[in-house]
């Protein structure tokens, strides 16, 4: 009898697995779509705010010079520049949108979302692209006017924007997800916006630091991200962009298992 009951029971078909690089790109796609809808309303205003900071960043470290600029001085300016505006938004973006989801008590449900991890922060890099290479474009074209920059812009440009934006992110997202209080993650973040503005060889050379501070940010990512950019716009030698490239990756790394590992723990 138990047999024929069995037998009688209609069949059930369980859903198949999602996986694969047609279910990633699916979500790539989907979680894109999402952010930038739940973004719709700010996203214009960060891009008009990148592109004037991109703009002010040029014109404003030129005031520091009261007579003509040194042409070194023009070549850290100029290629400095572009670094911070794609440093900016890498960094900053995120562990803002994510504190705003743990004060909103929505994160949890953004986490649960059945799409792989790896998607999502596609997704928030392609955004961070979207925003910063505008400002990065400006910037230098403002840096053409002002200093009359001499720039040669090469293919190696592409990995070198693309590369700083991507090492940027993931330490934001490092940031934002690993650190519970988004109060003390945003407050790191305004001081590593104060170090590299004030203290890290990106608008100017290393040897302008004291000793212990350039060997300080000889490990960090902000004189590689300057030292990347500047090969990549300029005719000038440029000493350590091998270096500079590991390390970025480096940095990379780092990021993306700080962040792979603060989500997994919170899932």
């Amino acid at each position: 009898m138990t047999a024929r009951v069995i037998a009688a029971a209609p069949s059930v078909t369980l859903p198949r697995p999602r996986f694969g690089p047609v279910n990633w790109l699916r979500s790539y796609l989907v979680v894109t779509r999402w952010q930038l809808a739940s973004l719709r309303l700010v996203l214009p205003v960060l891009a008009a705010v990148e592109i004037l900071a991109g703009v002010g960043f040029v014109f404003g470290f030129g005031l520091f010079f009261p007579g003509s600029i040194p042409a070194r001085s023009v070549l850290y300016l100029s290629t400095g520049a572009p670094v911070i505006t794609l440093y900016l938004v890498g960094l900053v973006l995120v562990p803002q949108v994510v504190g705003q989801q743990k004060l909103a008590q929505t994160y949890d449900f953004v986490q649960s979302l059945p799409v792989p991890r790896s998607a999502g922060f596609a997704a928030w890099y392609s955004m961070n692209l979207l925003l910063g290479v505008p400002a990065m474009v400006a910037s230098l074209v403002a840096a053409a006017f002002r200093y009359n920059a001499a720039l040669h812009v090469s293919l190696a440009v592409i990995p070198a924007t693309m590369l700083i934006c991507l090492t940027s992110t993931a330490i934001g997202y490092a940031i934002g997800h690993a650190i519970p209080l988004p109060m003390l993650a945003n407050t790191l973040v305004q001081v590593l916006n104060f170090f590299v503005f004030g203290f890290s060889a990106v608008v100017f050379p290393a040897d302008q630091l004291p000793a212990w501070l350039a060997a300080v940010n000889s490990g960090l990512p902000f004189e590689a991200m300057g030292t990347v950019m500047r090969a990549a716009l300029s005719t000038v030698p440029v000493e350590g962009v091998a270096g500079a490239y590991a390390l970025l990756a480096a940095w990379l790394a780092a990021g993306l298992l700080v962040a792979t590992a603060a989500v997994m723990r919170r899932g």
